[in-house]
């Protein structure tokens, strides 16, 4: 009976060992920084420490973590984008971000710089609440659309021969008109007919 309560203990110590050693390197997997961490560890298990933990405690933690994406190995990626977190397997919101940023050729850091400014988050990859990663997605939403518009725009006149500093005048268009949605649409749908109907002055000259 004493070796059986000996070894027990010798397993349930073991375990414990094992768990935080997970807990570690699922930290590490997320890029937590100290106070994320710790934060992390009151909200789920109630403690400031992973020392401080029981044994449910340390499997919620150990669950939270996993769900968040530690503790898995990375899949491969053929042309993973520069500056991809470690953790981009963590769910599809990142694995969206990432798209928007390959798709306007955008370094991770734009992404980390919007995450600060909204909720003063360092990096994407600390981000926990659906809604700021939602928000950071919504925010690179409204970028490609804004270079989608442009993009629209430069096409329409180049067909015009008309340069963005001879639109700009031509139409008295304030200083930053080219980050603004409104402001494009509106040209766009200003400037639309303006290469068919120089077209049509070209067929009536050659006629």
């Amino acid at each position: 009976m004493a070796m059986n309560r000996k070894s027990a203990k010798t397993g349930t110590a073991e375990n414990r060992r094992g768990q935080l050693a997970a807990i570690h390197v699922a930290r590490r997997d997320l890029g937590m920084d100290e106070d994320t961490y710790r934060l992390m560890l009151r909200e789920v298990a109630g403690a400031d420490s992973s020392k401080d933990l029981d044994a449910a405690g340390r499997r919620r933690v150990l669950d939270h973590m996993r769900r968040l994406g530690g503790l898995r190995k990375p899949r491969k990626r053929v042309a993973q984008h520069p500056g991809t977190p470690h953790n981009i397997d963590r769910e599809a919101m990142l694995q969206k971000i990432e798209a928007q940023l390959a798709d306007m050729r955008l370094p991770w850091a734009y992404a980390h710089a919007i995450a600060k400014q909204q909720t003063g988050i360092e990096r994407v990859t600390w981000l926990r609440k659906q809604e700021h990663l939602a928000a950071v997605i919504a925010a690179l939403h409204v970028e490609q659309e804004k270079r989608g518009l442009l993009t629209q725009v430069d096409e329409l006149l180049a067909r015009a021969g008309m340069s963005r500093e001879q639109l700009a005048a031509r139409y008295e268009l304030a200083g930053n008109w080219s980050r603004r949605r409104s402001t494009l649409r509106a040209i766009i749908a200003l400037i639309g007919p303006l290469p068919q109907a120089t077209a049509e002055t070209g067929e009536n000259k050659n006629a």
